[in-house]
């Protein structure tokens, strides 16, 4: 049912339908081009296939169908992807349980009305707004964010849902109410300073209260409970208002509190977020690689803020992104420097260094003796060299702490390797146990099946059956499963540089071409094979039959006479 209404969504709407009203496109041949959505350039390199239904973005290298343009362009999963593609392509989506449906509208509705609530109290209230006013936080800033309040009342907001018609328990699981030993319910907002936090989508699923009383022991920040609408893990304080910064400037700012986002984007960093409640996980982080790959931290720069620093590396060095970090000044924060020290915010964030190289000053720092500095180096930093996926940018950072402790980058290439295949998990700094190798060539492979698929729609149909039979003799599958396993992004490259290369190639260069990655694709699946086959022998040979070792051990024979084969021609293709 779900792929059937995917399929009625990109059978209503093109490419050219959803991507028109982000990227203004010109004709280029029979596609079409533009300057790319996802950054700043001067030269166009955006290129959508209406024949495809397909977009490639050469500057970003990224590329897809509509469903992944829509991820990009609005930070939502493929869920939220579908969503929005099929109210815009005027398909139903697979029917929902009409009460379930009908609760959590009732909850966006009961959230929406408290923040409504809550930003009427405000305007009135002059010891809120004398506070606001107090940390820099301007009348725009305020409505922008609906930032709002909750008085010194026990009862005031369920008493208001609740003439609002709303039901007492869709109020209590909207998490704004709460009961102890039976008692009646009491709001869980008192005396506050109230922000609301929103969705990917701009609605108001949760609330931060921040304490105005001065003398009370309450906790400063009272975060809602988890609902049904509100996940912790999976909700970035500020990511509706962000989406556009982060995919324009290319990173994301990630700071501590709500005062910090908002004073951030109210000082022109739109691309400023945060978590809210609980530590940066890799949800948070996978919500962020949708609209960049490259991150600056401004995070307090006490115990607390260096341990949110550590956690925020084991994660995203782990998946492969750039990650710095803007040094606060002991004792300051983002919001204080926005209020009060603008240009030094900014000049922070203008300096703001690798998390290795700001690693090396914290420890500098703290460590005079200079053996307890190396050691110190060799626990703390190096295990975070071997996260870096780049073999260039890890040999670039070898580099710089070889010149930070003043020895030969051999002696700290030896240490890695001393580590062995340690790294650190995304939970603490404990050094683990990285799993086994990824398959040989999964990459090239990926790429050189991509090439062979858009070659098929490009050329006529005897090189169309040459294809055919070369890719069933390589992989033993036919052409339409192989196509299934290749990622549309890689397949929409392929296609824009095919279609440029094949125009300027005669028939035999094409299939001279088309030999040369088939032969390519050949030595990659063999020794796919191979290696299967060698991870078989080694299971073996601690139990099992000779029969069976002889016969993998045969099969290794036959797989290696194969990497010795004539590679394949256009000779070859042509006796298809």
């Amino acid at each position: 049912m779900a792929s059937d209404t995917v399929q009625r969504v990109k059978d209503r709407l093109s490419i050219i339908d959803v991507v028109a009203p982000y990227v203004e496109l010109h004709k280029a041949g029979k596609n079409m081009k533009g300057k790319s959505p996802f950054t700043e350039e001067k030269t166009p390199s955006f290129f959508v296939s209406p024949d495809r239904n397909m977009y490639y973005c050469f500057s970003t290298s990224q590329g897809g169908d509509i469903f992944s343009f829509v991820q990009a362009m609005e930070g939502v999963d493929f869920k939220g992807a579908l969503k929005i593609l099929a109210e815009r392509a005027g398909v139903e989506l697979v029917p929902e349980d009409p009460k379930k449906r009908s609760e959590r509208e009732q909850l966006y509705a009961i959230l929406e009305e408290a923040t409504k609530f809550f930003s009427d109290n405000l305007p009135s209230n002059k010891p809120a707004n004398e506070y606001l006013k107090k940390r820099s936080v301007n009348d725009k800033t305020i409505n922008t964010w609906r930032i709002g309040l909750a008085h010194d009342e026990w009862r005031e907001l369920k008493n208001h849902l609740k003439k609002s018609g709303f039901a007492p328990e869709h109020i209590k699981k909207a998490g704004l109410v709460k009961s102890t030993d039976g008692k009646e319910p009491y709001d869980v907002f008192r005396d506050r300073i109230m922000f609301p936090i929103f969705d990917s989508s701009g609605r108001p699923v949760a609330f931060s209260g921040r304490l105005l009383s001065k003398d009370s022991d309450l906790p400063k920040y009272v975060n809602s409970p988890e609902t049904e609408l509100f996940n912790k893990s999976e909700i970035l304080y500020g990511y509706d208002k962000a989406k556009h910064g982060i995919r324009t400037l290319d990173f994301a700012l990630l700071v501590e509190g709500q005062f910090d986002v908002v004073l951030s984007h109210q000082a022109g960093y739109k691309n400023a977020i945060a978590v809210s409640g609980t530590a940066l996980t890799s949800s948070h982080v996978a919500l962020l690689q949708r609209l960049s790959n490259r991150v600056v931290l401004a995070l307090d720069s006490d115990r607390a803020g260096i341990a949110a620093v550590k956690r925020a590396a084991n994660i995203m060095l782990a998946r492969g992104m750039d990650i710095k970090v803007a040094k606060m000044p002991t004792g300051s924060d983002p919001a204080d420097m926005v209020a009060n020290d603008l240009k030094g915010f900014k000049q922070a964030i203008k300096e703001a260094k690798h998390v290795v190289e700001y690693f090396l000053e914290v420890i500098k720092d703290e460590v005079q003796d200079e053996r307890k500095l190396k050691l110190r180096v060799r626990d703390e930093v190096l295990p975070y060299l071997l996260k870096i996926k780049s073999p260039l940018d890890r040999e670039h950072f070898v580099g710089v702490v070889a010149d930070f402790l003043k020895v030969k980058s051999e002696a700290i290439n030896l240490e890695l390797s001393t580590l062995g295949d340690q790294s650190i998990s995304e939970n603490d700094t404990t050094p683990t146990k990285i799993s086994a190798s990824p398959k040989i060539g999964s990459d090239r492979k990926q790429s050189l099946l991509s090439y062979m698929i858009v070659a098929h729609d490009l050329v006529d149909k005897n090189v169309q059956k040459i294809i055919e039979k070369a890719l069933e003799n390589i992989c033993g599958e036919r052409i339409q499963n192989i196509e299934e396993s290749v990622a549309t992004e890689i397949k929409s490259r392929s296609l824009f540089e095919l279609e440029e290369a094949f125009s300027d190639l005669s028939d035999d260069q094409v299939l001279d071409e088309l030999a040369s990655r088939l032969e390519q694709l050949r030595q990659i699946v063999v020794r796919e094979d191979l290696q299967k086959k060698k991870i078989e022998l080694a299971a073996l040979e601690t139990g099992g039959k000779a029969d069976d070792v002889v016969k993998i051990l045969e099969e290794v024979k036959s797989l290696h006479d194969k990497l010795s084969q004539e590679p394949i021609t256009k000779k070859d293709l042509q006796g298809l």
